[in-house]
């Protein structure tokens, strides 16, 4: 019995493809994906524990960093590598929260805690993350930390009084480093 060739010709081709799609088909996966990506938490808090004493550099030296997503008491746990409790508080003194709005708006970016008390005329030397420097808006200073120098992304300066509703013009959202003291 013969097939006719009109039939012959798009049944071989069907085949071929088939074969073809079957051949280049990646495997599928041993276990489902998730069909959408994991939450991002709402709120994150972020704590920095400086030493006073500057190193060589001038900068206070970085004793730990960590962020938590729940509380400020948990950032600064991690970040000083302590479990904290009833009986263990926080030892480390609140030297200043950056703000990510104007008018401290949009919640603290970053909190940083001082190993030798609050501030000085010396006071300790601050650098930040890069994403958070080009967010900060706004600035509280605690524990006698009244004045802070500013250095910005654009290598510009200035001295202001603690705290500072509103960084303005060079230094909104391009806050690359700062002095935080007391005067």
């Amino acid at each position: 019995m013969r097939i006719p060739r009109r039939i012959v010709g798009p049944a071989l081709a069907a085949c071929l493809a088939l074969a073809g799609s079957a051949a280049v088909a990646p495997a599928a996966p041993a276990s489902p994906l998730p069909s959408r990506p994991l939450p991002i938490p709402a709120v994150q808090y972020c704590a920095a524990v400086l030493g006073h004493v500057p190193g060589a550099d001038g900068r206070s030296p970085m004793l730990g960093r960590a962020c938590s997503t729940d509380s400020r008491e948990d950032a600064l746990a991690k970040a000083d590598g302590v479990d904290r409790s009833a009986e263990r508080p926080m030892d480390r003194t609140l030297l200043l929260e950056e703000f990510k709005d104007v008018e401290y708006g949009g919640g603290v970016l970053y909190a940083f805690y001082g190993d030798a008390g609050g501030c000085d005329a010396t006071g300790y030397h601050l650098v930040n993350y890069f994403d958070v420097a080009l967010n900060v808006s706004s600035m509280k200073g605690y524990n006698n930390c009244n004045a802070v120098h500013l250095w910005s992304t654009l290598d510009v300066e200035k001295t202001m009084d603690l705290p500072a509703p509103a960084l303005g013009g060079n230094f909104n959202d391009a806050v690359r480093e700062l002095q935080v003291f007391h005067r």
